[in-house]
């Protein structure tokens, strides 16, 4: 069982820095072209603070409503932008970037944040304290991480966040996918409300729903939890099967180690063989499995055991049943028999051999000389 990518979320709290630096330098933009003229004419490597502006006409209203019809970009020591056109109201400092909208934050030397691109399709840009609405083909990379939805949206007063739409989170080969879900960059609490799916080069899961926290490094997912994990068919030993887990509810902690508890009507199946039980932990350290609380596992046709709890390590294949252990196994006629011997001289079976018994509708058999050296019916039969 790998982890889940929870931390892969803290990718999108790198957004809010590079937005607002977008935001601040076009709000400047505005407010300069506007003291100049209604209409403005070509502007080209315009410097507004740190960042220089580029766009080649633009349309300003004394109410504050302003169209740039045209591509519009801009570049700063930390960073760039640029999108196909522009609109919005400066004075309710509201821009709105439209059409193949590219943002780009690098990283100043001693930062600890990874530099980051936007992509996606119409960025607004709202108010103040500010709220980034991205729709459209929303795509977030950040090193080995990605994160692409329909719509996504950061408040800056409540540090809130909401991806919503065809999202899917990726870290390395680790994907989870959803509809929906949100996450508080400040707190790092996460929920996932709906259904979740994800997989890995190695195995994949489905729940109902999920909650945790990407600061703690914990995940829960609960409601018709299955985890399947793919087999390894390099080897030819049963471990290397595929596996299947079924449970209410999955635990994934990462600290102090990574460790895994499946609770509620646990059952994992592995071949033809099956464990059933209410609990059960795994260290994804140690690789040492735990089941206990009951454990009755059954492998067709006829063979089971039943134990209170189950010890497993999955690298070493140790296993370990305590605890009241009862075990069936099928009895099949001749399969325990004592080995045959050597039949001894007839003449010998003939003087240990008792006299047959008469039947009661049958004369018993007349005597004769001859009758003590013919062999018994026993000895013939």
């Amino acid at each position: 069982m790998r982890p889940l990518p929870i931390s892969f979320f803290d990718v999108v709290n790198a957004t809010k820095a590079s937005m607002a630096i977008r935001a601040a330098a076009l709000a400047a933009l505005w407010v300069a072209v506007l003291m100049c003229a209604v209409r403005a004419p070509a502007l080209a490597d315009a410097r507004i603070g740190r960042f220089t502006v580029n766009f080649a006409e633009g349309v300003f209203q004394r109410n504050g409503d302003f169209v740039i019809p045209g591509a519009v970009s801009g570049k700063s020591p930390d960073g760039d932008f640029k999108a196909d056109r522009a609109l919005g109201n400066y004075q309710r400092q509201d821009v709105t970037l439209v059409g193949h909208v590219l943002l780009h934050q690098r990283v100043a030397p001693g930062r600890t944040a990874q530099p980051m691109t936007l992509t996606v399709n119409q960025l607004r840009i709202f108010g103040k304290p500010a709220t980034y609405t991205a729709t459209g083909s929303v795509v977030v990379i950040q090193q080995n991480r990605k994160i692409s939805a329909d719509f996504l949206q950061l408040n800056d007063r409540t540090h809130q966040g909401l991806l919503r739409g065809n999202v899917s989170a990726q870290e390395n080969d680790r994907v989870v996918q959803s509809q929906e879900i949100q996450y508080n960059v400040a707190s790092g609490d996460i929920i996932v409300p709906g259904q979740l799916n994800g997989f890995s080069s190695d195995s994949d899961f489905r729940a109902d729903r999920g909650v945790g926290n990407q600061k703690a490094g914990a995940f829960t997912m609960t409601g018709n939890v299955i985890v399947h994990r793919f087999g390894n068919y390099a080897k030819t030993n049963n471990s290397t099967e595929p596996l299947t887990m079924w449970c209410d509810k999955l635990d994934i902690n990462q600290h102090p180690q990574m460790t895994y508890t499946a609770t509620g009507n646990v059952k994992i199946a592995q071949g033809d063989r099956t464990l059933t039980g209410p609990v059960l932990m795994l260290n994804d350290v140690t690789h040492t499995a735990t089941m206990k609380g009951g454990v009755h596992g059954e492998e067709p046709p006829d063979r089971t055991f039943d134990a209170a709890e189950v010890i497993y390590n999955t690298v070493t294949e140790d296993f370990k049943a305590l605890g009241g252990v009862r075990t069936t196994f099928p009895f099949r006629r001749g399969e325990f028999a004592a080995s045959p011997t050597p039949a001894p001289h007839a003449s010998a079976q003939a003087a240990h051999s008792p006299a047959p018994i008469a039947s009661p509708t049958t004369p018993a058999p007349e005597s004769s000389p001859a009758a003590g050296h013919s062999p018994t019916p026993a000895a013939t039969a």
